[in-house]
């Protein structure tokens, strides 16, 4: 039966050749540290063999998944047998090479090097795609992931955010709820300032997913003896897991080559010197014993959970690529998409959509802020009198009366006056259409998410669903700028200064222009009769009421020519009058306007259109598609979801065979 260890290897390999070892939060031990902290002699020594690139700057450029897997003697034998060679005790084959053996630790460096390249390129930058490397050895089972050397400084042809990339693929690793942090620092340096321990205790505060190595411990002053001792005995260094020093080796060793059996036994007779009381809880035998404890511990503390995982990332993915089917019928799946598409839009513009988005304002709603926040707004910010000075009114009047001057209003100033004055509504309103236009076409990205996933399948299919939206709206939009256009036009046409409302619309202006519309007629005094009240009610009445009615009479007569002052009016007083009476007859119309634009964009462009739709659509498409016989052209897919479906099924493949895998831990 394989070992614990062995069993998460295998998931380990088939998320790897699926390109997504981020897939599922795997129980692994991830080695974080500084550049020249000591990491590389920290695997080696747990190897036992001196296999990994040296070299100054970033050496590990990708990470590197180191499999230590106990072969039995029934292996070892079949190695034999096929190599003819009895001296074989290790060999390494890595999983982008599958079948292929390497006896020589140095051609496994020169592998990793190459390999590194081919991911990460050859400019020193890095890459987050894996190498799993597969060591057989008699040691023990044991697997951890290299990363690449913390750095603060690019160097050479190193990209000037090294350290961010960096920084960003090992707390991809290090957040994993169930990977194991495995933090290098060294003994000469303040625990405080380790940017391992660091990033340990930012992802994982209580420390109870960290075990931390203490390396270079030859090289600390006797001095400070006392100190390291403190540290290893987990005095300075909050972590759950335990604290373990090593001796590296050095350059010297490196250069000589010496043996790593000779390495091993000088560590231990250093430890044993200068910490004889702990010298046994130390030492790279004595991690290699704890990482499998910790390691086997962690697997069946996470098994549960992990299970659970993999199972609903199963159903996702099979949901997925159940929706990227290909449909049996498809003239079928045509009918019921463009039926599902118009309820779809319909309910997105009348607010009846399912998932209602909390984030963005969409549909009806965003037509709603169209006019509200922008057209209204800007509508009511017009100023009646824009770019209208009394020396324009005045030559307007003028130009209008010809050989004769005006004693009164000047009926054909007043309409050249408010001609030019009402045109400033025309342009924001057809603008107000033009949003409303875009707003709906744009309301089509905010259906049903499966429905677009669906319609970007088929891309002609897509482009003909929205040109058959895009040509609706078009049709609509001419005819009502058209009417609203000729809508403003009939009121700077056709003047009614006579209309009550507009009587009305004086009388709530303020208290100056009236005075001044009175003045200009030179109507100063007030009866205390009126002809149409009868005598018993006028006495009856406020002073108020009375003036009020007094001046609706006079203002009457003033507008409709029946007034008998004959007496000639100044010019400026003309001016005042007409330049009054011109802001009035706005606001009246104005208001008028601005209740009618509105309410004709949601007649004659949305619930027309609306009301067309699913009609417009089974015509201009799935009509078209038959008389043509173009169905199974236009459901020729895009390419990227033929890629997609083909990522799914490895992914599900994988899964499937991660959760087989995970059997065998069911009998641990």
């Amino acid at each position: 039966m394989q070992s614990l260890i062995q069993v998460v290897n295998k998931l380990q390999d088939v998320f790897a050749v699926v390109g997504e070892q981020q897939i599922a939060d795997l129980p692994q031990i991830v080695v974080v540290g500084t550049q020249s902290s000591g990491k590389s002699s920290v695997l080696e020594s747990l190897v036992g063999k001196s296999f990994l690139p040296r070299g100054t700057g970033i050496v590990t450029r990708a990470p590197l998944v180191i499999q230590m897997i106990r072969y039995t003697e029934e292996i070892k034998q079949n190695m034999l047998n096929s190599n003819y060679s009895e001296n074989i005790t290790e060999w390494v084959e890595f999983l982008h090479k599958p079948n292929l053996f390497y006896f020589d630790f140095d051609l496994v460096r020169n592998e990793i090097e190459c390999r590194t390249n081919e991911l990460a390129g050859n400019n020193k930058g890095i890459t987050n795609k894996q190498i799993v490397l597969k060591i057989h050895t008699n040691r023990y089972d044991l697997t951890f992931v290299d990363l690449p050397g913390i750095t603060k400084v690019a160097v050479g042809d190193q990209p000037d955010d090294i350290d961010e990339q960096i920084q960003k693929l090992i707390i991809s690793y290090v957040k994993q709820s169930n990977s194991i942090i495995l933090a290098v620092v060294t003994a000469n340096t303040d625990p405080s300032t380790s940017e391992s321990l660091q990033i340990a205790k930012k992802l994982d505060p209580d420390g109870i997913r960290t075990v931390a190595v203490v390396t270079k411990l030859d090289l600390i002053d006797e001095g400070t003896l006392q100190d390291t001792k403190d540290l290893l005995c987990g005095l300075r260094i909050p972590v759950k897991l335990g604290i373990i020093g090593v001796v590296n080796r050095s350059q010297k060793d490196i250069v000589e080559n010496k043996s790593m059996d000779a390495t091993l036994k000088s560590e231990t007779e250093f430890l044993k010197t200068n910490y004889p009381d702990i010298y046994k809880k130390h030492g790279s035998k004595a991690l290699a014993h704890t990482l499998q404890l910790i390691l086997i511990t962690h697997i069946k503390k996470v098994y549960p959970k992990l299970k659970i995982e993999l199972e609903e990332m199963k159903h996702k993915l099979g949901k997925k690529l159940l929706a990227l089917q290909t449909p049996d019928n498809k003239v079928s799946f045509l009918i019921e998409l463009l039926k599902d598409i118009s309820k779809s839009y319909e309910d997105t513009v009348n607010g009846n959509q399912d998932d209602v988005s909390v984030d963005d304002i969409i549909g009806g709603a965003s037509v709603a802020r169209i006019i509200q926040q922008k057209y209204l707004k800007t509508i009511n910010a017009i100023d009646p009198l824009q770019n209208l000075t009394n020396e324009n009114i005045a030559k307007i009047l003028l130009n209008t009366s010809g050989t004769n001057q005006s004693t009164f209003v000047n009926e054909k100033a007043l309409q050249k006056i408010l001609y030019r004055q009402l045109n400033n509504l025309i342009e924001p309103s057809l603008d107000c259409v033009e949003l409303v236009r875009s707003e709906m076409l744009n309301i089509l990205n905010f259906i049903d998410v499966r429905l677009l996933d669906k319609l970007r399948r088929y891309p002609q299919l897509n482009e003909d669903v929205r040109n058959v939206f895009e040509k609706l709206l078009d049709e609509n939009v001419n005819n009502i700028k058209e009417f609203i256009a000729s809508y403003i036009e009939s009121y700077q046409e056709c003047l009614d200064t006579a209309n009550p409302d507009f009587i009305l619309e004086i009388i709530k202006s303020n208290n100056t222009i009236q005075e001044e519309i009175l003045a200009a007629a030179n109507i100063n005094n007030y009866t205390d009769d009126c002809d149409s009240i009868s005598d018993g009610n006028w006495k009856d009445m406020s002073q108020p009421k009375k003036i009020e009615i007094n001046r609706i009479q006079m203002l009457n007569q003033l507008l409709t020519g029946l007034n008998s002052n004959d007496e000639s009016l100044e010019s400026s007083e003309q001016v005042k009058l007409h330049r009054d009476l011109s802001q009035c007859y706005f606001e009246y119309i104005r208001k008028i306007v601005r209740d009618f634009v509105p309410k004709r964009i949601k007649h004659k462009m949305i619930n027309s259109f609306l009301k067309v739709l699913d009609k417009r659509l089974n015509e201009k498409i799935f009509q078209t598609y038959l008389i043509e016989k173009k169905i199974d052209e236009v459901f020729l897919e895009d390419e990227s979801f033929h890629n997609d479906r083909k990522d799914l099924d490895t992914k599900l493949d994988a899964v499937n065979k991660a959760l087989k895998n995970m059997i065998d831990i069911q009998y641990f």
